[in-house]
């Protein structure tokens, strides 16, 4: 492994990703918009203004370096002797950018103003009304707007919200569609900051789903047990997705988990309720590998794919079979 002076591992990390592949690798760049790119072999990772992020991972930057260690996978000395070595061969043609390369502000959802159909649509999900207007109350969740420029057609959402945990001001929103199937996060969402259901009191223990409707539908099934919810941290990790090549094991952590864990220290235990699919197995391997100095379960859902599966099957509304263990190998 070749060793990199500090001097010159700055220099490498100077270079932004776009520089990078106009200049060396142009035949894995996608042209979507006048300004935003995507790579080939990467459809969800995008480039705008400076800035890659790579949506399906929750990941991303400013620098190739970064782009050539987190997503190509290679040693950080061995990405920034890559750079270093292009660059002595053929100096790079900077790609300018416009003043406003810092990070894109979250685009909040466009609240409705009222919120029957969303209660309506997570009654119907199984969600206990109390922990829906609960949310509603702390403003976690409401009824949010679209509508299309061209149809003038309006289309309803639940949207879910996520603080910075010092401030509270809004940093994630995924919308839900209430009467079609889509799902996603809001321009700008930064998943470190994803849909929690804070603990009211001081709690060493946090439970871990995929979507903020798993958080739900767990705070619910705890209320059925004759547990209370609000004793409790539930976090959602706003999806997860199987590692790059498909390898068993990520060295990286959901950056959910990682944010929550700098934000509340003193927890000690986690519990994950990850899907019942190859994606949602090998994150709980993951996180269960890279945290084993803490206290971490697996505990999947007993029935159909995810934590709403379960509790929609226990309470009679839809039939999801009981699940075995998964196996990975399949």
């Amino acid at each position: 492994m070749p060793y990199i002076p500090n001097d010159l591992l700055a220099e490498a990390r100077k270079m932004d990703l776009l520089t990078y592949l106009v200049n060396y690798q142009p035949e894995r760049l996608k042209k979507i918009s006048h300004d935003t790119y995507s790579i080939k072999d990467h459809d969800s990772l995008h480039i705008s203004n400076g800035l890659w992020h790579w949506q399906s991972c929750g990941i991303g930057g400013r620098s190739a370096l970064d782009f050539l260690h987190d997503v190509d996978g290679y040693k950080l000395t061995v990405a920034a002797q890559i750079i270093l070595d292009k660059m002595r061969i053929s100096p790079p043609r900077y790609v300018k950018y416009s003043e406003k390369e810092a990070d894109k502000k979250l685009q909040i959802p466009s609240h409705c103003h009222q919120d029957q159909r969303a209660i309506d649509y997570l009654l119907n999900r199984g969600i206990g009304y109390d922990i829906i207007m609960d949310c509603i109350d702390k403003s976690l969740l409401y009824q949010s707007i679209y509508q299309n420029a061209n149809t003038k057609k309006s289309y309803f959402n639940v949207a879910f919200m996520g603080y910075d945990r010092y401030n509270h001001v809004p940093k994630y929103a995924n919308v839900r569609g209430i009467d079609a199937n889509f799902k996603g996060d809001a321009p700008g969402s930064d998943k470190r900051y994803s849909f929690l259901l804070q603990a009211e009191s001081p709690c060493e223990e946090v439970h871990i789903c995929e979507a903020a409707i798993d958080v739900l539908s767990y705070a619910t099934l705890l209320n059925m047990q004759e547990k209370n919810y609000k004793n409790y941290h539930i976090l959602s990790l706003g999806g997860v997705q199987i590692p790059r090549k498909d390898s068993a094991i990520s060295s990286k952590n959901p950056i959910a988990l990682e944010q929550f864990l700098k934000d509340f220290p003193e927890v000690k235990k986690i519990v994950l309720h990850l899907d019942n699919d190859r994606a949602g197995r090998l994150a709980t391997q993951t996180i269960m590998k890279n945290l084993w100095y803490m206290n971490v379960t697996d505990q999947p859902p007993l029935y159909g794919k995810d934590v709403n599966n379960e509790l929609t099957t226990r309470l009679g509304i839809e039939v999801h079979k009981r699940n075995r263990a998964y196996n990975l190998q399949r």
